[in-house]
């Protein structure tokens, strides 16, 4: 998705300075050559950016009459890119709540210091000061993943199960962008009787060819898998929706139909987050992740948590296979049994329908813990690393990790459902919370 900045050239009526490499200062007095020198620290810091950026023609400010111009020309402007080489005129830039990247040069932060003190930019959630390219091409991702949300839609199929509440559509709205569409269990299972049965066994047919030996599922348990698939990718693309929040313990308990959690890994893997139990908090987590880390995440239950070796164990059915990466192999799978509708077993034997057991036992591997708060005010977050993967019931796929204060973390957390991500963007979300008005705790 392009995102479009505006340059603002910041001249006002004073001195420029531009402190150099050596440490020494260029001083900028002239009228005539302020903008020129400007234009020069513009151009070099956008030959340093790799975030791919559709730069606007630069507003040049120098009263208040260009700052009423420039409010003008803000339509379809997802950021502003102000260099902070001189005082004046900045405060009146932060009141438009468009985001800003403040910079006065790379690795140059007098200037920057001077005119926004951390008094001042504690005052703007859409400020950010940038010290060099790379916190500027940090800053112009976050922008990017803000677009993204704004231009999203999930579906929420069926009812939600659980004490936590689902997050308001309006809140939603008009916090993230996000919209969402309801489709209720049983018209959802009227468009299964509608799936092209070779469509459905062609998916089938890759997900057993894939797998390793000795699955658990009939072939005729991996096709009507395969058609959930297929009605879930057919129900985004009718809705133009980016993701989906299934409630499938009302499908399951309800409407009688098999666990069906491998189709929902899938969808994960093909960037389409699908979040479990119609968990809506949990899945707008995920879809937050696919734009932020441009990879899947893992959703499950917190079922234990153990302070003196500071360990979660988070397990759940629907296990991506590209956690990793889509840039990298695919993870080897198992096709299995769900044990998570009735009859409940307590052994690896019977169970239904068809999830997998994905090995995410790469030890040592850091990833991030989190969820947002139902009110999208708060979003909890913690750094982890993975110390082993175990086959378990009813959730097939058991996360252990190894985290600074599990104890914590259960006090802190905003809800059961929790999300993971391979690698750490604790930083990148305490930005993105900033932007999207939230509140990060990290535990």
């Amino acid at each position: 998705m392009e995102i479009r900045i505006k340059p603002v050239h910041a001249l006002g009526m004073t001195w420029h300075v531009f402190p150099q490499s050596n440490c020494q200062l260029e001083v900028a007095t002239s009228p005539e050559a302020i903008p020129a020198h400007v234009e020069q620290m513009h151009r070099e810091l956008r030959g340093q950016l790799r975030t791919e950026v559709t730069f606007l023609e630069p507003a040049v400010v120098r009263d208040e009459g260009d700052l009423r111009e420039l409010s003008k020309q803000l339509a379809g402007v997802d950021g502003l890119l102000v260099n902070v080489t001189t005082g004046g005129l900045m405060e009146d830039l932060f009141r438009w709540q468009i985001p800003v990247i403040a910079y006065s040069g790379d690795c140059a932060p007098m200037m920057g210091l001077y005119t926004l003190p951390l008094s001042e930019r504690a005052k703007y959630a859409n400020l950010t000061y940038a010290l060099d390219a790379g916190e500027v091409d940090a800053q112009l991702q976050l922008i990017r993943v803000r677009k993204k949300l704004k231009h999203s839609k999930v579906v929420i199929l069926g009812e939600y199960m659980c004490a936590d509440k689902l997050p308001d559509p309006e809140t939603v709205k008009n916090k993230l962008g996000v919209e969402f569409v309801r489709v209720s269990g049983a018209d959802f299972v009227e468009r299964l009787r509608d799936v092209d049965p070779s469509r459905a066994e062609t998916v089938a047919r890759g997900w057993e060819q894939g797998a390793l030996p000795d699955g658990e599922p009939s072939a005729a348990d991996v096709r009507n898998t395969a058609g959930f698939f297929v009605a879930l990718e057919g129900l985004l693309q009718d809705n133009g929706a980016q993701a989906v929040s299934v409630g499938c313990l009302e499908l399951m308990y309800a409407h009688a139909q098999d666990p069906f959690c491998l189709a929902l890994a899938e969808l994960r893997d093909q960037g389409l987050p699908a979040g479990c139990e119609a968990d809506m908090s949990a899945t707008l987590t995920m879809l937050l992740f696919e734009y932020l880390a441009e990879r899947p995440a893992y959703m499950g239950n917190l079922v234990r948590a153990e302070p003196r070796e500071n360990l979660l164990h988070i397990s759940h059915g629907c296990s991506p296979r590209s956690l990793a990466g889509r840039d990298r192999p695919a993870m080897p799978y198992r096709l299995v049994h769900s044990h998570s509708a009735p009859p409940f077993s307590r052994d690896l034997t019977g169970g239904s329908g068809v999830t997998s057991y994905v090995d995410y036992g790469d030890v040592g591997q850091e990833v991030t813990i989190a969820r947002m708060g139902a009110g999208l005010d708060v979003l909890t977050a913690t750094r982890g690393e993975i110390k082993e993967c175990s086959d378990t019931i009813c959730d097939r796929t058991t996360l252990t990790l190894r985290v600074r204060d599990a104890r914590g973390f259960v006090h802190k957390a905003t809800g059961n459902h929790q999300v993971v991500v391979y690698g750490d963007f604790v930083e990148e979300l305490r930005g993105l919370c900033r932007l999207l008005d939230m509140t990060l705790i990290e535990a």
